[in-house]
């Protein structure tokens, strides 16, 4: 054999070996850093969604505690109530605020005076009037709302209606509490539910009708109330 040709030979034998070789170790690099990619790619996902359950879970678990705590917190500054017997209620002091909370006026309302516990707690707040008083005028006037003899006029006022039940009981617990129950006021003869009746109703038993539903509403809240504080204990 020629030599110059079995130098070539040789050579391109050796250089057709590298070649093949770093064919070779290319792939298996290429192979490993794929692998690798995955693994990492698949440890992240996994580790991304277990932080997600175990965040998820965190966030049930604060979410059920923190209405838990603030359920208890409710309760406790509510605290018990009195529940007042038909006499201590006819000589209740009506231009006191109730106390009472929406929760607790959920427990009272019937019919068609469902939905204004809202607005009776509002006329709690910004007036000086017991909203008690105004429910069981709402409650005695008009069947709980099933009988108004002019729109919206839940309470007996007047001799014309309102635009909504909201309207009446703003109207009239303003009414009650400036005009009847304050000392000022042009209606007023003290601050009684029979006081209230000398000069809102002809009906002389007016104000033990109403101060009878105003019993039961404080019982009701009252039984209730407690109920759930002895529960808690």
């Amino acid at each position: 054999m020629d030599t110059k040709k079995e130098k070539f030979s040789i050579k391109h034998t050796i250089l057709i070996t590298l070649a093949v070789i770093l064919f070779c170790g290319g792939l298996t690099v290429f192979g490993y850093n794929y692998a690798l990619k995955a693994a990492i790619n698949n440890s992240v996902e996994e580790a991304r969604a277990n932080a997600k359950e175990s965040a998820a879970q965190a966030k049930d678990i604060d979410i059920a505690e923190e209405l838990r705590q603030k359920t208890i917190k409710d309760v406790k500054e509510n605290g018990k109530m009195k529940s007042y017997s038909y006499a201590e209620v006819c000589s209740m002091d009506m231009s006191i605020p109730s106390g009472v909370s929406v929760a607790d006026l959920k427990l009272v309302t019937r019919y068609n005076l469902v939905g204004l516990e809202e607005k009776l707690y509002q006329m709690d707040n910004d007036y000086n009037l017991n909203c008690l008083l105004l429910l069981g005028i709402a409650s005695h006037e008009s069947a709980y709302g099933t009988i108004q003899f002019h729109p919206n006029n839940l309470c007996g006022y007047g001799y014309s209606g309102f635009s909504s039940k909201e309207e009446c009981l703003d109207t009239v617990g303003r009414v009650l509490a400036k005009s009847y129950l304050d000392p000022s006021g042009s209606f007023y003869k003290g601050k009684t539910i029979d006081s209230v009746n000398k000069t809102y109703a002809a009906d002389p038993a007016w104000d033990s009708k109403v101060a009878r539903k105003v019993t039961s509403f404080y019982q009701t809240i009252a039984a209730e109330r407690n109920k759930r504080i002895d529960e808690l204990k």
